[in-house]
């Protein structure tokens, strides 16, 4: 049963191989991390336990320090008395008597240290005198070769402490205190003792702890042991102790050169592996501590037992989360999808507009108006280009989630953005019937270092703010520089409708408003100030607001003054800078399947003298690669059979040059993620379609070869002169056309007039065939070819200018990639009908050749009725009305057997070629026409 569990299992985690991977990379480093961890917190233990026995050994080292030095200051006093006493005269029953008191005083002390305190004797003028009456006379002439009596000679005036040795006459095992007594004119005297019962201080010794084990021991100044836990070993040198590994003579050698032990590894006598410290005491002994090592590490071994539990138990929790993501992950790809998709389709819905406005203003800003309309068009084209780059930092939500906004700090002219500023509102508040006062306090800095286009953001939204919440008086705009001090300060002030006490902290709290009566009806996401705010901390300054419900707000803006280059201001293009280089010896190849981009590009290509070479296919780009060096490749994305991804993988696959060969990717897809995707691919660029000219330009001069691009010296002479338009009759019958804005298209054309009607000419030509394919695509259900034409329609129809039809395209371009057939087939038929409509109010403007050259023959058709050509075109639009192409066909062919006149046989021939591509608007639309409806 188990091992049918486990094979289960193995099969299952063999289909989900991602999963199986993360297992064993969790395993893996989990295993790793336990190694490492165990190793440094052993380490780290190990170290602390080092401290740690330091600490103790230490700690024991002081206290007996403390209790040795107690003792000699009690002992330094009693000779000090000893001495005056005898430099006064004082006989010996005198300072007998002195020592007596003295003794009993020490031994009544209460204090602990003086627990082991015997008593006190001197040799006077050889003389013995003592405290008490203990040393019978039997023994006093053996005192002057006793170790104290010795000790003090040798010492020459120094307290001297001896090693512990067994009293003369009751045999205890004491130590002594003693030294040379000085009369008043430093002449020796006689030598004083002070003993000290040595088992206080061998209690204190057998006590000491190391890791609640262990023992404590001691060593004389001759490296004899006089304390241990085991008492068979008392009085033996260091250096004659053995056991079968060995002696301790290298020990004992190190520790007569002064050295400490510290965490000491060695066989104890007992054979027991140990652990020492040792510390040296001032007159020469030496305390230690002893452990044995497997309690001494009991604490880091535990640690790593703790560790590897912990680690273990991790592991496993780490796995059972993977398994719930791996599971929610799944469930949440389909969410993913459609988020992906709400992204690319708000970016082109918000960018459509947007781009209408820049291109507009810029084909304003190369012509001739006044210098005051020419300021207006500059805000304009300022303001919506710094409102198209909020929009696509808003629109990044990947950057908005992950919390990554950055500031790109440039020089920009300080005081033009201030100017800029205030021209925009000055108009706006004008509009709403405001009046807008500018101030400015304090000499305002020419040049600036910051982020100009966030700084830009803050501003436009405080004063949209004020205008938007104020129906009357004014709007305040102030600019402060404090000369003192190293920052610009905004305020913006207004006599709006003001905000609740309430109500203020949730100005900077994101999607939330005050909610008054007096804004209810003001729309608003609650975005802009949290965004603001967060701008003006990032640039290290600070925002505040102080309001008055029901007479206004000042909104105060704060940010350090960083002082910019005015030379490194970055100034305008010219319009006709795009066209300042030339490359004509340059080796370009485009790659599209779609003929109306190509003619696009090679259009713009050939602005700079560029005579490019095309391929409609990956295929095709592959072959023809082979057969010649191409400087820069244009690859397509969306391509039938092999995209541009996999072209460009083959390519680079092909190794040597094609590897370096540089390939630019040229997509409609420019959403955020698009271009690290293109190069993450084998692409060495991305450029977005439409193609821009300044994009293009910047292309050019950065990946074509240096020696292959020459700048021009001349002014060069563009189709955007009057001279070179093209009849007027076109453009008055293009303004007819409902579903495109001729501007758009123009500003796709950078203005080439000529270029542009030859490239719309081109999309008509080809609007049918494409609206057969789609059609076909859709009723055999085949939407993987249906989202690539769609895409290229997409494309062309936005070049055009047709941007609410390059909209729709997009959105079934969309849902097609995404399979969704049931949206598709909705609104496909509302989309086709579009473009037959847009393709018959093309044909007016294009009509067809045969139709042309119709109007140059003389008509030999006999005159026809007016009646009969009413009452006819009357019933076909009936025949219409009830989708009867056939009769209504009859009809029309009847009536094209009169000459009704040239204008009405051109307009039933339209008739006509509407009812063959069933078009029965359009249709109905001309019969209207011809009978003056």
């Amino acid at each position: 049963m188990g091992l049918k569990l486990l094979t289960r299992l193995l099969t299952r985690l063999k289909a989900e191989s991602r999963l199986l991977f993360q297992y064993l990379t969790v395993i893996a480093v989990l295993l790793f991390m336990i190694v490492i961890s165990a190793s440094f917190a052993s380490r780290i233990v190990h170290g602390n336990i080092t401290l740690y026995g330091e600490a103790v050994i230490t700690s024991s080292a002081e206290t007996l320090t403390a209790y040795l030095n107690a003792h000699q200051i009690a002992f330094d006093n009693v000779a000090f008395v000893v001495e005056d006493l005898y430099s006064q005269g004082a006989d010996t029953g005198t300072i007998s008597g002195e020592l007596e008191k003295l003794s009993t005083h020490l031994t009544q002390e209460h204090d602990e240290i003086y627990k082991g305190f015997l008593y006190i004797y001197a040799i006077i003028d050889g003389e013995f005198v003592q405290s008490f009456d203990r040393i019978s006379a039997d023994y006093k002439k053996e005192l002057p070769a006793r170790p104290w009596y010795v000790g003090a000679l040798e010492k020459n005036g120094e307290t001297y402490f001896s090693d512990p040795y067994n009293s003369l006459q009751t045999e205890e095992y004491i130590m002594s205190l003693s030294k040379i007594l000085y009369d008043k004119n430093n002449n020796p005297f006689g030598v004083m003792a002070f003993d000290i019962h040595f088992d206080t201080i061998s209690d204190y010794v057998n006590q000491i702890r190391l890791m609640n084990t262990g023992y404590g021991a001691l060593l004389d100044s001759e490296l004899r042991i006089i304390v241990h836990a085991e008492e068979s070993i008392l009085g033996i040198r260091l250096d004659d102790l053995r056991n079968e590994k060995g002696d301790f003579s290298h020990l004992a050698a190190s520790l007569r050169e002064g050295h400490e032990l510290a965490a000491y590894r060695t066989l104890s006598f007992a054979k027991v592996d140990s652990i020492y410290y040792s510390r040296q005491l001032f007159n020469g002994w030496h305390i230690y501590v002893g452990v044995p090592v497997d309690e001494f590490y009991q604490g880091a071994k535990a640690m790593s037992f703790v560790l590897t539990v912990t680690g273990v138990i991790s592991m496993l929790l780490l796995c059972g989360i993977l398994t719930f993501m791996h599971v929610a992950k799944k469930r949440s790809d389909e969410a993913s999808r459609i988020k992906s998709s709400f992204l690319a389709n708000m970016s082109h819905e918000i960018r459509t507009p947007m781009n209408t406005i820049i291109g507009m203003s810029e084909l304003l800003l190369n012509s001739c108006l006044p210098d005051r309309d020419m300021r207006f068009v500059n805000d304009i084209n300022r303001s919506a280009n710094s409102l198209l780059s909020i929009i696509n930092d808003i629109l990044d939500m990947s950057k908005i989630e992950a919390g990554k906004f950055e500031l790109s700090p440039i020089h920009y002219d300080f005081r033009a953005l201030v100017d800029n500023v205030t021209s925009m509102f000055k108009f706006v508040a004008k509009e709403k019937g405001l009046e807008f006062r500018f101030e400015s306090d304090g000499e305002m800095p020419e040049a600036q270092y910051g982020d100009d286009i966030k700084l830009r953001q803050v501003l436009t939204n405080i004063c949209g703010n004020a205008v938007k919440f104020t129906e009357s008086g004014y709007i305040g705009f102030k600019v402060t520089v404090p000369s003192e001090k190293n920052v610009i300060a905004f305020e913006i002030k207004d006599s709006g409708i003001g905000i609740r006490k309430e109500d203020v902290p949730k100005l900077f709290h994101a999607f939330e408003q005050s909610q008054t009566k007096k804004n209810r009806y003001v729309a608003g996401t609650g975005l802009g100030l949290v965004i603001s705010k967060k701008f003006i901390e990032m640039m290290g300054g600070g925002i505040s607001v102080a309001s008055e419900y029901g007479k206004g707000s000042v909104f105060t803006i704060v940010i350090p003054m960083t002082a910019g280059d005015p030379s490194k201001i970055g100034r305008e293009e010219d319009f006709h800078k795009a066209r300042s280089i030339s490359a004509p010896e340059a080796n370009v190849l485009v790659v599209d399947d779609n003929e109306f981009n190509l003619r696009v590009a090679l259009g713009l290509l050939g602005l700079f003298g560029i005579e490019a070479k095309t391929a409609e296919s990956g295929k095709e780009a592959i072959e023809m690669i082979l057969k010649d060096d191409y400087d820069i490749v244009f690859m397509d994305h969306m391509m039938p059979e092999m995209d541009g991804i996999e072209t460009t993988a083959e390519i680079r696959k092909l190794g040597d040059k094609y590897k370096k060969l540089t390939i630019l990717a040229l997509t409609a897809n420019a959403i955020q993620g698009a271009k690290e995707m293109f190069m993450a691919n084998g692409f060495d660029g991305f450029i977005p379609k439409p193609i821009e000219m300044p994009v293009l330009t910047n292309i050019l001069m950065e990946w074509l070869p240096p020696e292959k691009v020459t700048q021009k010296s001349e002014n060069v002479k563009t189709e955007h002169d009057e001279t070179q338009c093209v009849i007027l009759d076109f453009w008055g019958a293009l303004g007819k056309v409902e579903e495109i804005d001729a501007e758009i298209g123009l500003r796709r054309m950078s203005g080439l007039k000529d270029m542009y009607r030859g490239s719309l000419r081109l999309f008509h030509e080809k609007l049918k065939d494409s609206c057969d394919k789609m059609a076909a695509y859709i009723d055999s259900g085949d939407l993987k070819n249906f989202s690539i034409v769609v895409h290229a329609m997409k494309s062309a129809l936005e070049s055009v200018g047709a941007a609410s039809l390059s909209n729709a395209a997009l959105k079934l371009e969309t849902a097609s990639k995404s399979n969704d057939a049931e949206y598709c087939a909705k609104q496909f038929p509302s989309f086709i009908k579009r473009l037959i409509y847009l393709h018959g109010q093309l044909s007016f403007i294009f009509p067809p050749e045969e139709a042309v050259n119709k109007k140059d023959q003389k008509s030999e058709k006999e005159k026809g009725c007016a009646a009969y050509l009413r009452e006819s075109t009357e019933k076909a639009a009936e025949a219409v009305d009830s989708y009867d192409s056939d009769a209504a066909t009859e009809i029309l062919n009847g009536l094209a057997s009169y000459d009704f006149g040239e204008e009405t046989g051109a307009l039933l021939e339209n008739a006509l070629t509407a009812l063959k591509q069933y078009r029965y608007d359009d249709a109905k639309e001309v019969l209207l026409r011809i009978n003056g409806g």
